[in-house]
């Protein structure tokens, strides 16, 4: 008798301590507010209701900029370090297809790249039991003053990984960035085994 075969329900992946993991759907404000609620329980009262509007505003931003680029979930570093955020976030993209379906295909197209954006690193890995795709980038992004001049520039750093869905040709998207330079080589390592962790939940 031939098994049944499985279906994918949802995934997993390993969050650092201080990381959230917020879907993208009709909860997504509840778990925000739920989230802030947990995070500024043990903050001293008198510096409370200034880190509560201050994340709050925060994520729900990050939520909205995900949503508008199709993201499924966002992986939130929430949890201040020394005092300050860290400058760091996942978003998840279910990618429906993959042109001719081949891995050799996929990379072409990564390796060119687009304007701005210059591919350091491009190969392919091995993510839940299979093989996926890796890319890590950089591009620059100006960033305007609060007066709304010109600002200053910003130097992304951005791992990508694709993973294929198992049971069609569909992929998804893990996109882990930080806007950062200097903590670039140490988050990379970070994305790296976070991307890697990620597991099927099979139904």
């Amino acid at each position: 008798m031939t098994a049944p075969v499985r279906a994918v329900s949802d995934f997993r992946i390993l969050l650092p301590p201080g990381w959230a993991r917020v879907p993208l759907d009709g909860r997504a404000p509840l778990r925000i507010k739920n989230l802030v609620t947990e995070r500024v329980r043990d903050v001293p009262a008198p510096r409370r209701a200034g880190l509560r509007a201050w994340l709050t505003r925060e994520l729900t931003a990050a939520l909205e900029s995900a949503a508008r680029q199709g993201g499924i979930d966002v992986l939130l570093s929430v949890d201040p370090v020394a005092g300050r955020p860290v400058p760091a976030s996942g978003l998840i993209t279910h990618v429906r297809g993959r042109g001719d379906g081949t891995f050799e295909s996929l990379l072409r197209t990564l390796g060119s790249g687009s304007e701005g954006v210059q591919v350091r690193e491009l190969g392919v890995v091995e993510v839940a039991g299979a093989r996926a795709v890796r890319r890590l980038t950089s591009r620059q992004e100006r960033v305007p003053d609060e007066d709304g001049g010109s600002g200053g520039v910003l130097t992304v750093t951005q791992v990508d990984f694709f993973v294929p869905v198992p049971g069609g040709d569909d992929l998804l998207l893990l996109t882990f960035t930080t806007p950062v330079e200097q903590l670039g080589p140490p988050l990379v390592k970070l994305f790296d085994v976070m991307g890697g962790s990620l597991r099927w939940v099979l139904t």
